[in-house]
C-alpha cells in the first residue's frame, strides 16, 4: 500500500489493465498508456507514472528470454528514475526528430526489441547448433513474427544519457525511448502463447497497440531519415545484448519489411550498410568473451554481477531493457574489456 493521503479516484487503463490517475491524449476507447513509460511534453499531452509506488511481483520470463541465475552477492543500489518517452503514430515525427538531434552528442545507440516468442528453432541434433543454423532460425522468426516494441537508449562515451528538464516531475531527468508497434496480431501472426501471455502480464494490450502504435516500416523510414549525414555516420556505435534478434528486426525495419538475407554473411553486410558504416557490438558476446562466470547469463544477472544499477518496479520491456543493455556496454568499456570484436553478434558470427 502507498503511504500518505489516499490518491484521487483512478480510471483503469485499457492498454495496461492497471489504474492510472493521469489524463491521456488518446480517444476514449484507448484512454491510457503504459504505467512504466512516459509520453513527451507539449505540444503532445503526456501520461506520467510515479516510480515511487511499490513494484509489482516479477512475472516469469518467456521462453525466448534467458532466465537469470541467482546472484551470490548484494544487488547494486537502485538507479534513479528515468523518463521513458513512448513513441506512437501520434508523435513519431517529433520523437524521432529529437532522437536525430541528439545522436551525434550521444552517439552510442543501444536497442532492444520485444517480439511474441521464438517459433522456429535450430535443429535438435544433440550438438551445439552452428552459426548458420542459428541464423536460419533467427531469419525464420524475424521474417514471420512481427516486432511488438523497440527500446532506444542514447548515451555518450562515459555512459551518460541525454536529459530533459521538461520531464513530468519538472526536474532534470535522463530519458530513453520505447516505440510501440501496431503490426502484431495474435489472431493472424505466428507466436508463442506463453510469450504473449508474458507480455500481457507485463502490461501490454495488443488491441490498443494496433490502434495507436506505429508500423515498423514507418519507424524504419524515420530512423533512416534522422541518421547523421553519410560523412558522419561512422561516428555512431550501435549495440545490443544478445543482439541477433535485435539487429535482425532492425534490419527488417530499415529495409521496408523485406525478408532477411539468406546467409549470415549477407546479413552482416546489410546491417553495416543500413547503419551507415557505424560500429556494431554485442555486449553479451563481449562479456562472455571476458568473463567465464557470465557465460549464458541473462541481462539482469549480467547487470547485477557488473554492478549496473537497475530501475525498481519497472516492467522488463524494450525501453528499460535497452537502458540496462546500454549501461552494461558502458561498464564493459570502462573496465577495458577487449572491444576488438566489432561486428560480432552473439551466436551467429
Amino acid at each position: 500500500m502507498p503511504f500518505g493521503p489516499p490518491p484521487p479516484p483512478m480510471a483503469f487503463s485499457p492498454l495496461y489493465r492497471q489504474p492510472s490517475p493521469y489524463y491521456s491524449p488518446y480517444p476514449a476507447q484507448s484512454t491510457f498508456l503504459p504505467p512504466h513509460v512516459y509520453l513527451p511534453q507539449p505540444p503532445i499531452n503526456v501520461t506520467t507514472y510515479n516510480f515511487a509506488q511499490p513494484p509489482a511481483a516479477p512475472a516469469p520470463s518467456p521462453p525466448h528470454v534467458n532466465v537469470p541465475q541467482p546472484a551470490m552477492h548484494a544487488a547494486p543500489a537502485p538507479a534513479p528514475p528515468l523518463w521513458f518517452r513512448t513513441v506512437t503514430a501520434a508523435n513519431l515525427d517529433s520523437e524521432m526528430g529529437l532522437i536525430g538531434e541528439m545522436m551525434l552528442q550521444y552517439p552510442y545507440v543501444t536497442i532492444d526489441v520485444e517480439f511474441a516468442g521464438v517459433v522456429h528453432h535450430p535443429p535438435h541434433t544433440g550438438r551445439r547448433p552452428t552459426p548458420d543454423e542459428i541464423y536460419a532460425a533467427v531469419k525464420s522468426n524475424v521474417d514471420e513474427v512481427p516486432a511488438v516494441q523497440i527500446g532506444i537508449t542514447l548515451s555518450d562515451a562515459e555512459g551518460n544519457l541525454p536529459s530533459s528538464s521538461r520531464s513530468p516531475s519538472s526536474s532534470e531527468q535522463e530519458i530513453a525511448w520505447e516505440v510501440v508497434f501496431s503490426d502484431f496480431d495474435a489472431s493472424r501472426d505466428p507466436h508463442v502463447v506463453d510469450s504473449v501471455e508474458f507480455l500481457k502480464n507485463q502490461g501490454i494490450d495488443f488491441d490498443l497497440a494496433r490502434q495507436i502504435g506505429v508500423t515498423s516500416t514507418a519507424f524504419g523510414e524515420k530512423l533512416l531519415a534522422i541518421q547523421p549525414p553519410q560523412s558522419r555516420r561512422d561516428e555512431l556505435t550501435w549495440s545490443a545484448f544478445g543482439g541477433a534478434y535485435d539487429m535482425g528486426y532492425l534490419v527488417k525495419m530499415l529495409t521496408g519489411g523485406q525478408p532477411l538475407p539468406e546467409t549470415r554473411q549477407q546479413f552482416m553486410q546489410l546491417v553495416k550498410s543500413r547503419l551507415g558504416g557505424g560500429r556494431i557490438f554485442d555486449s553479451k558476446y563481449l562479456v562472455e568473451h571476458d568473463r567465464q562466470d557470465l557465460r549464458n547469463a541473462g541481462l539482469r544477472h549480467t547487470a547485477d554481477v557488473l554492478g549496473v544499477r537497475q530501475q525498481e518496479g519497472v516492467k522488463m520491456l524494450a525501453g528499460h531493457k535497452s537502458v540496462v543493455a546500454a549501461a552494461i556496454f558502458a561498464t564493459i568499456r570502462s573496465q577495458g574489456v577487449d572491444l576488438l570484436h566489432e561486428g560480432v553478434i552473439d551466436g551467429i558470427l
